[in-house]
């Protein structure tokens, strides 16, 4: 069954030791990536007792997020004193008392609704637990015992949990698969169960289980059976967390995959984990032969993470390394796999697109509009409702890794619908820049960022049986965010390769298009899309 959009459960934020100094406050912590944000789906049972209280708790929330957020607009008008008073019967005239626990959830999902009435899918009102799952992604990293699944999911309520790629070398690889459905999870950690909220769950229905404490669940399990619904048939895989067993220990990365050859490479090359195939097989990674003087290299996302023995690693640091092997090694032409990149921090891909563009095939006066007094180039711009504009540049070390610019571009990058955020900032400027062809499908179309404004209201909730105390909080949409050249914004329509290089969906057309490309001299057909 196939998801269009996995990447709407990301929990990617830009951090508060972001270097990027902003000139409004409004651009601090921006993220280019989604918060926690669920589907409902259409065939869930209505109970009917919980409509009448997500009815009376719309009322509360409404007047409680106009109090609290817009009272700048409102001014204490009308609207204010009306739902004040429907605020008063609630407590003082209602014939019983609500629920807190239902009251809660319903004003966070009803909060979300109203800021989402602008169309935004990315907005939401993020309750307490909300907020400390975004500060503290639980969502396959880590658990009780370290370690991890090794996979990347979506949570579709009164569906189930579909899994959206795994990693080659966790515990996970060989057993689950892309695109698989998990229905239940039973013999959780030995079939003691994992307790939250005071409830101890022995085995979880994936659909009958809220977004929210599906997240807390998964947070509390350290190992289970994991029983998915594949090509029409019920499989179970008994699956437990642990440290990442790289194929190359040399090379430890969590998020850059690279193969310049069998022996330079940090992916599997041959079966491991019972799986039936490698990584090197199932990307056809073999054809790279026939290129001798190019190197392929796959972002995952682009963030960074604290390990279990106390080191950390991001994004940033595992590409330098590995495009600094691509110098060493003599490559000259780089396939780069932005497919299924989910996004990331904006100040890792403006750097990582640092070390991939250059002006030099722009005129002077398109020079001096992308270059600030430090002498380094733009990568993107943000622009608020008012006007104000924040710009993020890096510093261009193209030539350090390419050489020379020539006319025809010496990356190929690779995208699919589930290319977003970042991913699609960072090919945005490539082709901008003239220095990469985009080949494969039309990426996402996520042009928006997003900010947190924390609330002066706080509220307790039990995880793992430690009560633990956080704000609301209100995660919005705060600007649009341009290509540097030609001031491109994607957002609903994504980057959609050029021909003949759209529509390549697998990585057979992939290769076939990028072979041919890179073995066509320029101005015989090869192709120089250089500022479209």
């Amino acid at each position: 069954m196939a998801n269009k959009d996995f990447f709407d459960e990301e929990y990617d934020k830009l951090e508060s030791t972001d270097k990027q100094k902003a000139s409004d406050e409004q651009f601090r912590q921006w993220s280019s990536a989604q918060p926690p944000h669920s589907e409902k789906a259409n065939n869930r049972k209505p109970l009917y007792i919980s409509l009448i209280c997500l009815g009376l708790v719309l009322c509360i929330v409404l007047g409680w997020l106009l109090c609290t957020i817009f009272t700048d607009i409102s001014g204490g008008g009308t609207e204010e004193k009306i739902l004040g008073e429907v605020l008063s019967v609630l407590d003082n005239e209602y014939y019983r008392k609500v629920d807190d626990t239902a009251m809660w959830n319903g004003i966070e999902d009803a909060g979300t609704a109203l800021l989402q009435t602008a169309g935004d899918q990315f907005s939401r009102l993020m309750s307490p637990a909300t907020y400390y799952m975004y500060n503290n992604p639980q969502s396959d990293v880590g658990g009780n015992s370290g370690g991890v699944f090794g996979m990347s999911f979506q949570i579709a309520e009164g569906i189930g949990l579909y899994v959206s790629a795994i990693t080659v070398n966790s515990n996970a690889y060989g057993a689950l698969q892309a695109g698989d459905l998990v229905v239940k999870l039973t013999d959780i950690n030995s079939g003691y169960g994992v307790t939250v909220n005071g409830v101890t769950y022995t085995q979880i229905v994936t659909s009958d289980v809220s977004s929210k404490l599906m997240q807390q669940l998964l947070a509390g399990i350290d190992s289970a059976t994991f029983s998915v619904l594949r090509s029409g048939d019920i499989e179970s895989f008994s699956i437990k967390r642990g440290e990442i067993d790289y194929p190359n220990h040399v090379y430890p990365y969590e998020f850059v995959e690279f193969y310049f050859n069998d022996n330079l490479t940090n992916i599997s090359t041959e079966p491991i984990g019972g799986a039936a195939t490698c990584t090197k097989d199932e990307r056809l990674l073999s054809k790279l032969a026939e290129l001798p003087d190019t190197g392929y290299i796959r972002i995952d996302q682009f963030m960074n993470t604290a390990k279990s023995d106390g080191s950390s690693a991001d994004a940033v640091s595992e590409f330098t390394a590995v495009m600094n092997i691509f110098r060493q090694s003599g490559l000259k032409h780089l396939i780069l796999d932005l497919k299924g990149n989910p996004g990331g921090r904006v100040d890792f891909v403006s750097k990582i697109a640092g070390m991939l563009i250059t002006d030099s095939k722009l005129s002077s006066v398109q020079q001096s509009g992308v270059t600030n007094r430090n002498g380094e180039t733009l990568i993107t711009y943000l622009q608020i409702r008012n006007g104000a504009t924040q710009k993020y540049y890096a510093p261009a070390h193209y030539e350090y890794y390419f050489g020379e610019a020539s006319s025809k571009p010496s990356i190929v990058v690779w995208t699919d619908e589930n290319s977003a955020s970042a991913s699609e900032l960072l090919t945005g400027a490539l082709r901008d820049y003239g220095t990469a062809v985009q080949m494969g499908t039309t990426t996402y179309g996520k042009g928006i960022a997003q900010t947190v404004k924390e609330l002066d209201y706080q509220g307790t909730f039990v995880m793992n049986g430690q009560t633990i105390t956080e704000r609301w909080a209100v995660y919005y949409t705060v600007a649009q965010y341009f290509s540097p050249v030609n001031n491109i914004n994607i957002h609903g329509t994504g980057y959609t390769p050029e021909d003949p290089y759209n529509g390549l969906d697998t990585y057979e057309k992939l290769w076939n298009a990028t072979i041919n490309y890179f073995k066509t001299p320029a101005g015989s057909g090869g192709g120089t899309l250089a500022n479209k």
